[in-house]
């Protein structure tokens, strides 16, 4: 079967989703969340085209050849550029319904309520110009409020303030037509409806965009179901799915691989995602050789984890000593969802010594260390660049290249290996390295066949 994959920043576009089970109830469908990054909406439209197209990609890896950006402003982002990068793949996005709201509204006063990433974009631009028929089209941001339903939910005290906020100079202007313009505020339909009063008329595109889809699709298939993923907590996720949808789920973490290899029976992916959500055996942390964690991904970690972390540091460090060059320490992950965390020393950067090699030892020891715990999989930041100075480029580089060597002398050590940055940039230098380490293995034979 082939699944219609749809995104969103978080649970918005879950109310694409439902219009779209209506009428394809058993049609597969992989619907993905990227709440690590949410909301797309205060992000920078570049940022939230690179994360579309990272986003797509993966999609079209898990076999989606009908992708719907079930989000206003990843549409108003990325749609036009997403229909370039993946020629072969049909998309359907998210645009306001001024079409449709111009041949309703009797006083053609027509309000909009949409994020700053939607406004900004050329799509709106283009839909208002084509499609307003001389309407006065009254623009309202709505910072903050596609967040409250995510954090918050959408009885909370402060997502109803919000909607207040940003629906009552809508209603004062005079509007008799409301355009939803993020996926996120039908969810929200009974609030506004409140605010706007009764002779306003709100429209969701969403069922016009389900009908979309499914002109695209042709026939549905019989017997599929919906997989969930999210770039953060699934738990959360399921929570919000059993409020939004009335539905019992279990939704699995992933990580939005950009670049992925496998050597042996381990997979090595490239991950543009929270190292501290990663559901792994074990993340890596590079601690001082005390093993105190107050800057940088160690202090995340022990914020994401709690005080468990150092505690079990303190008592590693007074039973052990410091953490040398090429050893590790590990302790529980807290309450991160991963059920270790490997210390290693991360060897700062310094003229006149061996950089490369302390790094090397620094990598080999964490998966050592993973290896002897029988973990099957593990999640390494880029380790000693920033505030242990070691150049980005070389950093990751020099992990990248260390992991698959590592992974080619023990083929059978782990299941996976991840590579997580949070910052796309730092993970595209790791998808670069990984690249480069897996042409590098390939040109050596006896160092074992990667795919």
């Amino acid at each position: 079967m082939t699944a219609v994959g749809i995104f969103d920043s978080g649970v918005g576009g879950l109310s694409v989703l439902a219009e779209f089970r209506r009428l394809a109830p058993e049609h597969p469908v992989i619907y993905l969340a990227d709440q690590a990054w949410a909301p797309y909406g205060e992000r920078s439209l570049d940022e939230v085209r690179d994360r579309s197209v990272m986003i797509a990609r993966d999609l079209i890896n898990r076999g989606c050849e009908l992708v719907v950006v079930a989000c206003n402003s990843a549409s108003a982002a990325a749609l036009h550029h997403l229909r370039g990068v993946f020629p072969e793949t049909q998309f359907v996005g998210m645009e306001p319904a001024v079409k449709p709201a111009a041949s309703q509204s009797q006083r053609g006063v027509i309000g909009v309520l949409a994020t700053n990433a939607t406004f900004q974009g050329e799509l709106y631009s283009s839909v208002v110009d084509r499609h307003s028929n001389g309407a006065q089209i009254v623009e309202q941001a709505c910072p903050g409020l596609a967040d409250a339903v995510e954090r918050l939910g959408v009885d909370a005290t402060e997502t109803l303030r919000l909607v207040a906020l940003y629906v009552a100079p809508l209603r004062d202007a005079g509007v008799d037509t409301l355009v939803l313009g993020c996926t996120h505020y039908p969810f929200l339909l009974d609030a506004i409806e409140d605010v706007a009063g009764p002779g306003v008329t709100v429209i969701d595109p969403a069922p016009a965009v389900a009908r979309q889809t499914m002109r695209l699709l042709g026939d549905p298939e019989m017997g599929g179901n919906t997989v969930f993923l999210t770039t953060g907590d699934a738990g959360v996720f399921a929570a919000q799915i059993r409020t939004l949808l009335d539905e019992d789920t279990q939704p699995h973490s992933t990580p939005i691989a950009i670049s992925r290899h496998r050597i042996g029976a381990t997979q090595i992916a490239v991950a543009v995602a929270d190292l501290t959500a990663q559901a792994v055996g074990a993340i890596v942390n590079a601690a001082n050789d005390r093993l105190q964690h107050g800057g940088g991904v160690a202090a995340a970690i022990v914020r994401a984890g709690g005080a468990i972390i150092q505690e079990e540091s303190n008592t590693w460090l007074s039973e052990h000593g410091p953490v040398e060059a090429g050893h590790a320490a590990v302790t529980t992950a807290g309450a991160m969802p991963a059920h270790h965390v490997i210390h290693v020393a991360g060897p700062v950067y310094r003229a006149g010594q061996d950089n490369q090699q302390l790094l090397r030892l620094a990598v080999a020891a964490a998966l050592d260390a993973a290896e002897d715990l029988e973990v099957p999989s593990v999640a390494f930041p880029a380790i000693s660049a920033g505030v242990y100075g070691y150049p980005l480029d070389e950093a990751t580089a020099v992990l990248a290249d260390e992991v698959v060597r590592w992974v080619a002398v023990h083929p059978d050590g782990l299941g996976e290996v991840r590579l997580v940055a949070l910052d796309p940039h730092v993970a595209d230098r790791f998808a670069v390295g990984l690249d480069r380490a897996v042409v590098r293995l390939r040109s050596e034979p006896s160092e074992g066949p990667a795919e």
